[in-house]
């Protein structure tokens, strides 16, 4: 995991959210290729994530994928290294996760 993922978990973890609790987690992969984009997000449905892609507003195409799981460090790791696995093999990359803010 890269530091400012860790500094970003530690963060919400500061401001209150409970360690034992499932939260839900967004995570975001680029690829170049529309196509590549939607075998992606197929291969992660497969997996048993929930996703959307679409085109981004970087000019590329984004698949938005849905995790929940407890704000746990090793946890999130493993989900972050399946899911740059995943976007390597269809040509894409991984660009980090967030939480919904709640309003």
């Amino acid at each position: 995991m890269r530091a400012d993922d860790w500094m970003a978990l530690q963060y919400m973890l500061d401001t209150g959210v409970n360690p034992d609790a499932v939260c839900p987690f967004e995570h975001f992969l680029y690829f170049d290729d529309e196509r590549l984009a939607g075998f992606a997000a197929l291969a992660l449905q497969d997996a048993g994530y929930q996703t959307e892609a679409g085109a981004s507003s970087r000019g590329d195409w984004v698949v938005v994928v849905y995790a929940y799981h407890r704000p746990d460090a090793a946890e999130l790791e493993r989900r972050i290294e399946f899911l740059e696995s995943v976007a390597a093999a269809f040509g894409g990359e991984y660009d980090g996760w967030g939480v919904p803010v709640k309003r």
